[in-house]
C-alpha cells in the first residue's frame, strides 16, 4: 500500500529571475519527490510565486510595466519555464493572484476571526522593506535589520488588524517539545524555540489600502489589504483545495515537508503553526479524526548561498542564472555539485573551480569509470552480453577482497532512504560514493583487486561472476542516484541494456532486489557518461 507525500518549496518573489539559491531549494524538493515516487508513494510537489508583494510592484515599475498583472504574468512564466527547462518535476505551481488562493485566504481569515484572534489596533513600529516585515527591537542588530543592514528601516504608524499570536506561545513550545522532528536541522529548532520564548508577540496582518497598491482585500473591509506573509503562507493549503475542494484538501493536507531558507524561519516555524491552531478552533477541516490540529509535519531549513565566497547580490552582479550554467554543464552535474558540496542546513559556496574538481574526481573518475569498465569488459569477454551466471552466485565477493556484496547494498539502500527523509542528499551521496564496503569507491577497488581482464584467461567463470557483480551493482547505484541525478541514472540503465521506463514501473522492492539484471542479456556499446572537460 502506497503512502502520501506532499513537499513544498517557498513561493518565490517575482521581482527577479531564479538564481542558484532558489534553484537549490527547488532541486531538494525535486529530489524528495522523485525518491518518494520511486518508493511508490502518492506524491505532490508544489512550488510557485508570491505575487502580492510590494517588492513586485516596485520591480514592475522599474522594468517599465504600467500594468502590474502583465508584469506578474511575464515573471511567473519565466519561473515556470526555468523549472521545466531544468527538468524539475513539480506537480502544481501556485500563484497567489489566482482565484483559488483568494478563496482559501478569505475562508481562513474568517475562521481566525471567528476564533476571536483578530483585532484592530493602532501602533508604530520599524518596518524592513527588504523583509517586508515589521521588526521588534529583539530582531534588530544595532538598530538595523541583520538581513538587510544597508537598508534604512521605515517608521510605520497606522491602524491595522492584528493576529493574537501571543495566545499560542505555550502551544508552540509544547509542539517543539513533543515533536523535535518538526524543525530540521536541530540548530534551527533551538533558534526558533528561543525566539518564541523571548520575542513572539501579536502580529500585524493587514496594511492600509492607501499604502499598499497590491494585495488581497480584508473580508468586509476594503480599506485594508491582507499583509503579504499572512496570505503567502496559506498557499500550501490553498493549492491543495482549502476553500475550494474539501475532498482534495483531505487527501493531501498536512504537508509532509516544507523546504525553506533560514531567512523565513520565524514565519514558517512560529507564525504559521499558530495561525493554523487558531483557524482550527472554527474550521473542522483543520482537525483530524481525533480532534488534533493538522499541522505541517516538518520544516526543513537550508542556509544561504555565496558565490566564490561573496553573498549573492544584484549590486555585485554575481547572481548565477541556472539557464546560463547549463550551457557549460549538464544540469545533473550541477545537481550533484550543489547537493554534495553543501551540507543541508548550512551555508554553502558555489565555486566553478570546485565544480570542475567534483566533475573530474567524483563523476568522471569514480562513477563514469566504473560503469564504462564494467560494460566494456563484459562486452569484450562475453560476446557483448551480460555474463551468463546465476545472480545468487554473484551476491558475495571473491575471497580476499573488500567488496561488501548484496547484503551490504541492502544496508546502503536503507542508509540513503534515511538521509533523504531528512533532506540530507549530501549525506546520501557521500554514502553512495565512499562510506562503506559496497560504495562506488569499493566497487572500483573490487575491479583492481580481482583484475577481471586477467582473471578471464585463467578462471573465466570467476571473471564472469565478478563482472556480473559489477554490472548489477551499477544498476543499484543508478537507481540510488536517480532522485539526485535522474538523467545520468537513465543513461546508466540504458547502458546496462534495460528500458528505464519499464523498470520504473516495478515496485520499489523489485528494483532493490539483487539480480534485476538478466544474465546473458545484450549490452549496448558503452558511451562516455562524463566527457573530458575543455579548459
Amino acid at each position: 500500500m502506497s503512502n502520501k507525500f506532499y513537499v513544498t518549496t517557498p513561493i518565490y518573489y517575482v521581482n527577479d529571475k531564479p538564481h542558484i539559491g532558489s534553484t537549490y531549494t527547488t532541486v531538494i524538493a525535486d529530489v524528495l519527490a522523485r525518491a518518494h515516487r520511486l518508493r511508490g508513494d502518492k506524491t505532490l510537489f508544489l512550488t510557485g510565486t508570491d505575487e502580492n508583494s510590494q517588492k513586485n510592484l516596485e520591480a514592475a515599475q522599474k522594468a517599465g510595466f504600467d500594468n502590474l498583472p502583465a508584469y506578474l504574468d511575464s515573471m511567473a512564466e519565466i519561473w515556470q519555464t526555468t523549472w521545466k527547462t531544468l527538468g524539475l518535476t513539480y506537480d502544481d505551481f501556485i500563484r497567489t493572484t489566482e482565484k483559488r488562493h483568494h478563496q482559501g485566504v478569505e475562508r481562513f481569515w474568517r475562521a481566525v476571526q471567528k476564533s476571536g484572534d483578530i483585532y484592530k489596533a493602532e501602533y508604530e513600529r520599524d518596518y524592513c522593506v527588504g523583509c517586508e516585515a515589521f521588526k521588534t527591537a529583539h530582531e534588530l542588530t544595532d538598530g538595523r535589520c541583520p538581513l538587510h543592514p544597508n537598508k534604512d528601516l521605515e517608521k510605520v504608524k497606522e491602524e491595522n488588524y492584528f493576529f493574537r499570536a501571543s495566545a499560542y506561545k505555550d502551544d508552540l513550545l509544547k509542539l517543539y517539545h513533543e515533536h523535535p522532528e518538526f524543525i530540521e536541522p536541530k540548530s534551527r529548532m533551538n533558534e526558533i524555540r528561543s525566539y518564541v520564548k523571548e520575542a513572539f508577540e501579536d502580529f500585524s496582518i493587514s496594511r492600509e489600502s492607501g499604502k499598499l497598491a497590491c494585495g488581497i482585500p480584508v473580508p468586509d473591509d476594503d480599506s485594508q489589504r491582507i499583509y503579504v506573509w499572512f496570505d503567502a503562507l496559506l498557499n500550501y493549503m490553498t493549492a491543495v483545495g482549502y476553500g475550494t475542494d474539501d475532498k482534495l484538501f483531505k487527501k493531501w493536507w498536512p504537508a509532509d515537508v516544507h523546504l525553506i531558507g533560514k531567512d523565513i524561519i520565524k514565519f514558517h516555524c512560529a507564525l504559521w503553526p499558530a495561525m493554523i491552531m487558531s483557524a482550527a478552533k472554527s474550521d473542522p477541516a483543520l482537525l483530524d479524526e481525533t480532534g488534533a490540529v493538522l499541522l505541517p509535519k516538518s520544516v526543513h531549513v537550508n542556509g544561504f548561498f555565496t558565490v566564490d565566497g561573496q553573498k549573492i547580490s544584484k549590486s555585485l552582479g554575481n547572481a548565477i542564472d541556472p539557464l546560463d550554467l547549463i550551457q557549460e554543464y549538464p544540469f545533473d552535474v550541477i545537481r550533484y555539485f550543489i547537493l554534495r558540496e553543501i551540507p543541508y542546513g548550512e551555508d554553502g559556496d558555489f565555486s566553478k573551480t570546485r565544480l570542475a574538481e567534483r566533475y573530474n574526481s567524483d563523476l568522471a573518475n569514480t562513477l563514469g569509470n566504473l560503469v564504462n569498465r564494467a560494460v566494456a569488459m563484459s562486452r569484450k569477454y562475453f560476446n557483448g552480453r551480460v555474463p551468463d551466471v546465476k545472480p545468487e552466485d554473484a551476491k558475495t565477493a571473491l575471497p580476499d577482497t573488500e567488496w561488501g556484496g548484496a547484503e551490504c547494498l541492502e544496508i546502503l539502500w536503507q542508509t540513503v532512504d534515511r538521509y533523504l527523509d531528512a533532506s540530507r542528499a549530501d549525506l546520501a551521496l557521500e554514502s553512495i560514493w565512499s562510506s562503506n564496503d559496497c560504495s562506488l569507491n569499493s566497487a572500483n577497488r573490487y575491479v583492481e583487486q580481482t583484475k577481471p581482464f586477467k582473471l578471464v584467461k585463467e578462471e573465466p567463470q570467476k571473471a564472469a561472476l565478478v563482472l556480473y557483480t559489477l554490472l548489477e551493482a551499477c544498476r543499484h547505484f543508478a537507481w540510488m542516484i536517480s532522485p539526485m541525478m535522474p538523467d545520468i541514472a537513465r543513461k546508466i540503465i540504458l547502458q546496462l541494456g534495460q528500458d528505464p521506463k519499464k523498470e520504473e514501473q516495478k515496485s520499489a522492492k523489485d528494483l532493490r532486489q539483487w539480480g534485476g539484471l538478466a544474465p546473458d542479456s545484450e549490452l549496448p556499446e558503452p558511451a562516455i557518461l562524463f566527457p573530458r572537460l575543455t579548459e
